[in-house]
């Protein structure tokens, strides 16, 4: 069915879809830069959203209020007994935090660190009993309280030392100098950590020695900032009047806001790239509308001779702008998607060896249609004013 057949469709409307594309070169070139740099907006935002649901995940999964780091190992019972007497606490845990080495294929101790001792090394946490928080198991199972040469590893330490490690192998395990053996009991998922876990009661047995904690997690009745600043400063105290040194002791808010802070630098560079595209989008679609219009003269001069109004000659002109925008929006969908699957994919292995969550941020999409648009309305005015002025007089001097 021809478009000129269908009733009450406005004439204006369809000669500026007629128009928009006559000539194909200038159509694809004007559409093509709107849609990569729609594509590459759009993509941003959607990576951000994604980064934003791993944020909110692992919000989730921190139920505790304050962390606290001891300057030294301290006893367990110690350590914990004296944070559990703070007011306000309703629940104390302790952990045994270290760096540790994995055996590799041919028995060499795998390590991954940074040139600051801390990011990417690998590090072995003793989980205490009745632990409420645990990353997703993806193979296997988790550990039993209290159970010994069992130990959990997270898929990136899999993946960096032994990748055909399954569950139910062995694993061999650098501690503090010493070549212990393991049962790898499951597999959990995790991002941006390098971390293996046993029980306190394993640790122990495999070091020799009684139980001991580096980390302490606080529970509060009250998970407003306020009470969780009053309440590390109470552990604080509290400690050290035990005689235990403590390093630090924090809201669990501060390391929310690190972790929020990791992918901005790579986000800024997305949309950085994406509004120089955008404004070459917008450029190609005002020197192609002032292209039609001259190509065009003695058409618009032809209307003004039957009568046209310089407003339906203006809003002919401004609708093929709008329209060349639409369509650059449109084209942009499927570039879209198929990049933000490729940088979730591709940044999400290369940073935390998981993707991130795939994310279409529609806020974004309607900000670019609104941008577009904008745009287009901008680029088209110069366009439009002159093709509303247009004499007959001028139409014929055109010839």
């Amino acid at each position: 069915m021809r478009l000129g057949r269908v009733p009450r469709l406005d004439r204006g409307l369809l000669m500026a879809l007629r128009n928009t594309v006559r000539r194909p070169a200038r159509f694809w070139l004007s559409t093509g830069l709107l849609a990569a740099a729609g594509a590459v907006f759009v993509a941003g935002m959607s990576l951000e959203a994604g980064v934003d649901a791993i944020t909110r995940e692992e919000a989730a999964r921190r139920t505790w209020d304050v962390d606290v780091q001891l300057a030294a190992p301290a006893a367990r019972e110690a350590a914990v007994e004296a944070a559990r007497r703070v007011p306000g606490v309703t629940r104390a845990e302790g952990f045994g935090v270290m760096p540790v080495g994995v055996a590799g294929p041919r028995g060499f101790p795998v390590t991954w660190t940074y040139p600051d001792q801390g990011h990417g090394r690998i590090t072995l946490t003793a989980l205490p009993r009745g632990v409420t928080t645990f990353p997703k198991l993806l193979e296997g199972r988790a550990l039993h309280p209290g159970e010994s040469g069992a130990i959990v590893l997270s898929q990136t330490v899999r993946k960096k030392t032994v990748p055909d490690l399954v569950p139910g192998d062995d694993v061999r395990l650098f501690i503090e100098g010493r070549v212990t053996s393991w049962r790898v009991a499951g597999i959990v998922e995790e991002r941006g950590g390098d971390n293996v876990y046993v029980t306190a009661e394993g640790l122990a047995a495999a070091q020799g020695r009684p139980q001991e904690v580096d980390r302490l997690r606080v529970y509060t009745g009250g998970h407003d900032e306020r009470t969780r600043d009053s309440v590390s400063a109470a552990v604080r105290t509290a400690l050290a009047d035990a005689g235990i040194t403590v390093r630090s002791a924090a809201s669990v808010s501060r390391a929310e806001a690190v972790g929020e802070g990791h992918m901005g630098p790579l986000l800024l560079v997305l949309l950085g790239i994406a509004v120089p595209l955008g404004v070459l989008g917008v450029i190609g679609l005002a020197s192609t509308m002032s292209a039609n219009v001259l190509d065009r003269t003695r058409e618009f001069g032809i209307m003004h001779a039957i009568g046209a109004r310089p407003r339906t000659v203006r809003r002919i002109v401004a609708a093929e702008g709008l329209l060349l925008a639409l369509a650059g929006c449109v084209a942009a969908v499927v570039p879209a998607v198929v990049l933000t699957w490729l940088l979730g994919a591709g940044l999400g292995n290369l940073f935390m060896n998981v993707p991130v969550p795939f994310r279409i941020s529609v806020p974004g999409a309607a900000i670019w249609v609104v941008l577009a648009l904008l745009g287009a309305a901008l680029a088209t005015d110069a366009a439009a004013t002159r093709a509303s002025r247009l004499t007959v007089r001028e139409a014929l001097a055109h010839l």
